[in-house]
């Protein structure tokens, strides 16, 4: 066939203009160790990889050809990192890799490699492609409000670039208004908190705690709600807060007896233990975390272990108590 003639094959050992080019196909020791079932277009576009790899050959043609490998196996390390030290080489058009990865991402939205990408490529944007990855990431989270990979994203643009502190918080706040039970976006707002250090700002955590209250007053049995609550106290202690304490025992009061999330309980268990350990009542406090888990083993057998082990620990943390107290 003459460089001329139009090429009816899609295989590159067909093509002409990869002549040069001689593939390296799986020796017979390699596909004995790995047997993997792929089509003639896979062993046929990897064997020029290879090739052109070991060439160390970087051109628009390799460029083509490794959206070819990608297509066939979008999560392959190897090839994505071969097209970073193309894109470099080339000086390749950054925006339109980005428009490229769009369309990667938005075929295959969990696949690590292509989020990896794609931070490497904002990394040579640069500020400039800030707002865009903002919405890009939001329009992903929107489409699947639990993607893991587009929420690492966004946390890795606001701690690279300093994105606005509101800004983000209104977000985080508007994804849990339209999902109160996205443990994603609970996590998110948490990591804001730490990152811009409002963890000791009383105002701001006021209003987390309210926040985090109200949706579970909405939903007793939204266990990241309650979740979020102890890790805003956690570095405190969940009895060091007497509005939260007052919620939730008001919760346990009005609350009928067969309607009472175990959330409720646990964290009501928690504060048992909590109060064991600094010595108030103790020996009150013990057998009502003792009635606590031994009612939570029965509406929440999943885990029963857990609660099994929580009431050793009252145990334990009562006879501690008791030492001490006689020591004295």
């Amino acid at each position: 066939m003459s460089d001329n003639d139009i090429c009816s094959s899609a295989l590159y050992k067909d093509n002409a203009s990869w002549k040069d080019i001689t593939p390296i196909y799986p020796t017979k020791d390699e596909e004995v160790a790995v047997k993997i079932a792929v089509t003639e277009d896979f062993i046929d576009a990897f064997a020029y990889f290879r090739a052109v790899l070991i060439k160390n050959e970087k051109s628009e043609r390799v460029m083509a050809l490794l959206e070819d490998c990608i297509r066939l196996n979008p999560a392959n390390y190897t090839v994505w990192q071969y097209r970073r030290v193309c894109l470099k080489e080339l000086s390749w058009d950054l925006k339109k890799e980005m428009r490229y990865l769009d369309d990667i991402i938005q075929e295959s939205p969990k696949n690590y490699q292509v989020w990896h990408h794609r931070r490497f490529i904002v990394e040579q944007m640069g500020n400039s492609a800030v707002a865009d990855e903002l919405s890009f990431s939001a329009e992903i989270i929107h489409e699947e409000n639990k993607n893991y990979h587009a929420w690492q994203h966004r946390q890795w643009l606001v701690r690279t670039f300093k994105v606005p502190y509101e800004q983000e918080l209104s977000f985080a706040l508007r994804m849990l208004l339209i999902d109160s039970r996205n443990n994603s976006a609970y996590n998110y707002r948490y990591f804001l908190l730490t990152l811009y250090d409002k963890t000791e700002d009383q105002e701001q955590m006021a209003i987390e705690i309210n926040l985090a209250k109200r949706f579970i007053e909405n939903m007793p049995n939204n266990e990241s709600a309650w979740n979020y609550l102890s890790g805003l106290l956690i570095s405190h202690s969940i009895t060091s807060n007497n509005d939260v304490v007052s919620f939730v025992e008001d919760l346990y009061e009005t609350t009928p007896e067969e309607k009472r999330s175990p959330f409720l309980l646990a964290f009501i268990g928690d504060m048992m233990l909590e109060k064991i350990e600094a010595g108030a009542a103790p020996e009150e406090s013990a057998e009502r975390a003792k009635n606590l888990y031994k009612d939570l083993q029965k509406i929440d057998p999943v885990r029963v272990n857990y609660y099994k082990h929580q009431s050793l620990l009252v145990q334990t943390l009562l006879i501690k108590s008791q030492t001490k107290v006689a020591a004295k």
